[in-house]
């Protein structure tokens, strides 16, 4: 083998490349006509004839549904009864499946109505797959068609038959070419018992297996581990912290029981040197240190803390969230929507040629549908997953509160979460942002042939998911689609999330086009060698990548050109005068981006606040010039805009924070969406009864959240400001409120009861008890406010039984009506309204203070958001008094 002459020569840069690769190539994937030669002595003569044959009339590295065809025809006429379960790789040999066997197959698609046909896949919508766990009517077979998802994640009881076509789409990482690819491979062993163990979950069972013994035996027993075929980065960095100080990252991992080898090993400790996490003996830097903190790859977690530099955070926060998890849209369940679902990606570009656009606009437009309370539709009708968008909500808490807790958000002043977004309209910022973390995920446009190029692929095309894979505007895509997109791109420059390789040319996936000038600010390394910046004169003979085809920058004497190098492959040729100007920025935003990084609570100086600014202007006016376009309302939370909007617009401060400057800061921007995205009920007339008594929405914390607060809501003009005064007067149905402190806010508790006995003994007596958790709670909510009501459920009923408001604090003195020991002291409430709501009436409202649950998903003493406590209240409205 080439690895042992290599060792006996002593060439230990060859072993670890060769070992590398094969790492990265993987094992037990000969083809069958190889097994046979090589172990076919164990087959009989016949059998060896006859799988010799078959391998040579069919391609071994495809599944073959033919024959996955006759065996699901063979299984439906010798047996009844039994669902069958079919395992194929991936999202194609699925929707072929399908396609034969409900309209290609005349044996199956003339009787279609026997048969149930359900698809499971990671990336498909989950609105049916929870239907495959239901037993069909008499009469219909069920048959499951699922990638390796149904080995351990779901178990269907009534499976009696498993078909296994043996192969399985991997994911593994060429650390070599920095390229990601998609494989189908051969199964293990392990799999493969584990497959045949979901036939006869309940009942006896019979396991089908599409290929040979010698297949099997040639298996790896367990599957390749993550760490041999996965990015590295991230583990190294946190190696460095757990491995001794004079212990080598890579002579640390070689103690795994499956290390990885030692070039890929180092290959991830340069890639952490390039973007500044590691110095180079391998230190950590303060990035390094920040990083380590972040929940997200390094690439990622650098985005965000540039984000909050440039204080255009809350997009960004959003945009890697996504990129950390998964891509939210799903795949169609049918081939011929494939057409319908790119043209849904495409409307959320905003014609901005990036696909990180897409990803933000479509977290912004699933946060307005499920404020409005119909996001199941939204998502059906744009191929979104609705559960991938609720982590990307819950990876933005943690994300945002790690932030909180480095001290890069800070509560009030400088620094907060008003601040950290006081430039989250500027596109161009936000781009810097994800330019900064991405580097050195960078292609480059090469006009002549019409082709992407990269440091290590001479071509690179757009992943068929991107919307830049099509020229902008067109549903019909031309002849050569690739070759037109990259035409209309109106730059030269992109970046990329991640390279993969399906075939022989690489594919890159979530793209934008960016600036020249965004490349020089923020890509390459934060200290550049003395020579970077070198003289026409010095550069003759170089590879240029030039960032200009204008003609005149073309016919300009070579005395005025200068070369920009940031690193060994991207170099930039400009204006020389331009060139000086631009490396001095460059430095002062480097300079700026580490202070911080050491200091991340120290306050803003207004030199900081002056380099922040020209960087802004820099890279808006180089977006301008290259006729990109900036679109509106990505820094904002979309929200209903109702007539009070328009008329308080002038209030409002035309920045491009979401917040007046009075107001409190927000400590959970995701808790800040919820707010500004509430549903867009009609606001009701109040009940009778309490239709004078002021019901104002609370601008106060809840006790269990003490550290959030609310923006002032725009559609609601009765809500009063967080900075009037107690004294000062309220527009609306407010100002006639008789209660000396109208300007108090109102505070809204759902409380629940075990039994319909208390609730009864309340109305009668006017007095209520609570848990003593709930005392101190209230008791603080009473004395900062003049209105306390409380709204109140028996659990179990389904029902709210009414509501009352707290007439008195809650003191030491028990009472024994309500037959529980753990009841504390008692108080008195007025109750308002007696009749019960059933739960169905509230499912549009949605409390941000618990996670944006339903309402009646609330636990005893949960507090209510202000505008949808008053809007639960207005719902005994339509129930006439007694």
């Amino acid at each position: 083998m080439a690895v042992d002459w290599a060792r006996r020569f002593g060439q230990t840069e060859v072993v670890d490349l060769l070992e590398s690769y094969s790492a990265s190539a993987g094992f037990g994937n000969l083809d069958e006509s190889s097994l046979v030669r090589a172990s076919g002595s164990a087959l009989s003569a016949e059998d060896r004839e006859l799988l010799t044959a078959y391998h040579h009339s069919f391609d071994d590295e495809k599944v073959d549904l033919d024959l996955i065809m006759h065996l699901l025809y063979n299984i439906c006429h010798s047996s009844e009864t039994g669902a069958i379960l079919v395992f194929l790789p991936g999202y194609d040999e699925i929707v072929s499946l399908k396609d034969r066997i409900l309209f290609d197959d005349r044996r199956f698609a003339d009787n279609a109505h026997r048969y149930q046909v359900f698809m499971l896949h990671s990336n498909m919508q989950t609105l049916d797959q929870k239907k495959v766990l239901k037993s069909p009517p008499p009469g219909v077979r069920k048959i499951i068609l699922s990638t390796n998802i149904a080995e351990t994640s779901i178990t269907v009881n009534d499976v009696v038959f498993v078909i296994d076509s043996g192969k399985v789409k991997e994911k593994s990482f060429d650390a070599l070419s920095c390229v990601t690819m998609l494989k189908m491979v051969w199964i293990s062993k392990a799999s493969a018992i584990q497959r045949k163990g979901r036939a006869g979950r309940c009942q006896p069972g019979v396991c089908f297996h599409v290929f040979s013994r010698l297949r099997f035996e040639n298996m790896l027993e367990f599957q390749t581990p993550e760490l041999l075929r996965m990015p590295l980065q991230e583990l190294c960095l946190h190696t460095k912290l757990l491995a001794p100080v004079n212990c080598p990252v890579v002579d640390f991992l070689m103690k795994a029981p499956d290390p990885p080898p030692a070039l890929i090993v180092k290959n991830a400790l340069q890639m952490l040197k390039t973007i500044d996490a590691m110095d180079p003996w391998e230190d950590l830097t303060e990035l390094g240190y920040h990083l380590t903190e972040l929940p997200v790859e390094p690439h990622l977690g650098k985005m965000v803390l540039c984000a909050v530099v440039l204080k255009c955070l809350d997009p960004v926060l959003t945009i890697a969230c996504a990129l950390a998890y998964r891509d939210p849209f799903v795949l169609p369940t049918l081939a011929s929507q494939k057409r319908a679902a790119m043209l849904c990606r495409k409307r959320f570009t905003a014609g901005t040629f990036s696909d990180h656009m897409v990803l933000l606009r479509a977290f912004q437009a699933w946060q307005k549908a499920r404020s409005d309370g119909w996001e199941r539709a939204f998502c059906e009708k744009n191929f979104l997953s609705q559960a991938t968008m609720q982590i990307i909500v819950g990876m933005r808490t943690q994300l945002l509160g790690q932030l909180r807790a480095s001290g890069f958000v800070r509560a009030r002043g400088a620094a907060d979460i008003r601040d950290v977004n006081a430039n989250s309209e500027n596109w161009a910022v936000v781009k810097a942002a994800l330019v900064a973390g991405m580097y050195p995920n960078l292609v480059h446009v090469d006009r002549a042939s019409l082709v992407l190029t990269s440091p290590k692929e001479k071509k690179v095309r757009f992943h068929p998911t991107s919307v830049l894979s099509q020229p902008q505007y067109k549903k019909i895509p031309p002849v050569n689609g690739q070759a037109a997109a990259v035409e209309a791109l109106p730059t030269d420059w992109l970046i990329y999330d991640e390279m993969t390789r399906a075939h022989r040319i690489a594919n890159i996936r979530c793209c934008s086009v960016v600036t020249p000038i965004t490349v020089a600010l923020f890509c390459g390394p934060a200290r550049l060698p003395s020579n970077a910046l070198q003289a026409s004169s010095s550069c003759q003979g170089d590879r240029v990548s030039s960032d200009s085809s204008d003609s005149e920058m073309e016919d300009r004497k070579t005395s005025n050109v200068s070369l920009l190098k940031l690193d060994e492959w991207l170099h930039l040729k400009l204006d020389s005068e331009a060139a000086g100007l631009l490396l001095q920025l460059r430095q002062k935003w480097h300079s700026l981006f580490l202070r911080r990084m050491r200091a991340p609570s120290k306050s803003w100086s207004q030199v900081d606040e002056a380099t922040v600014r020209a960087v802004v202007a820099v890279l808006t006016a180089e977006e301008q010039s290259a006729g990109l376009q900036q679109p509106s309302g990505i820094g904002q939370r979309p929200r209903p805009v109702a007539a009070e909007d328009r008329l308080l617009a002038s209030t409002w401060k035309p920045t491009n924070t979401r917040r007046s400057t009075a107001e409190t800061e927000l400590s959970d921007s995701s808790n800040a969406e919820k707010v500004l995205m509430r549903s867009a009920c009609p606001r009701l007339h109040q009940p009778k009864k309490y239709k004078q008594r002021s019901i104002l929405c609370s601008s106060q914390t809840s006790d269990d959240r003490s550290d959030q607060s609310l923006v002032k809501s725009a559609d609601r003009s009765s809500f009063p400001s967080r900075c009037a005064s107690p004294s000062s007067p309220v527009c609306g149905k407010a100002s006639k409120s008789p209660s000396p402190r109208q300007n108090v806010p109102v505070r809204y508790f759902i409380m629940k009861s075990s039994n319909l006995q208390n609730i009864e003994i309340s109305q009668q007596k006017g007095v209520w008890s609570t848990t003593p958790s709930n005392e101190q709670k209230l008791n603080r909510a009473f004395w900062k406010s003049n209105t306390v009501y409380l709204i109140f459920s028996v659990q179990g009923s389904g029902h709210f039984q009414g509501f009352a408001r707290m007439s008195s604090t809650i003191g030491y003195e028990k009472s024994q009506d309500w037959g529980s020991a753990a009841f504390g002291g008692v108080f008195k409430v007025k109750w308002i309204r007696k009749e019960s709501i059933p739960f169905r009436f509230a499912h549009h409202l949605l409390n941000p203070w618990n996670d944006n649950k339903k309402v009646q998903i609330s636990r005893d003493g949960q507090e209510l958001e202000p505008q949808v406590g008053e809007q639960l209240l207005q719902l005994w409205n339509y129930i006439p008094l007694e």
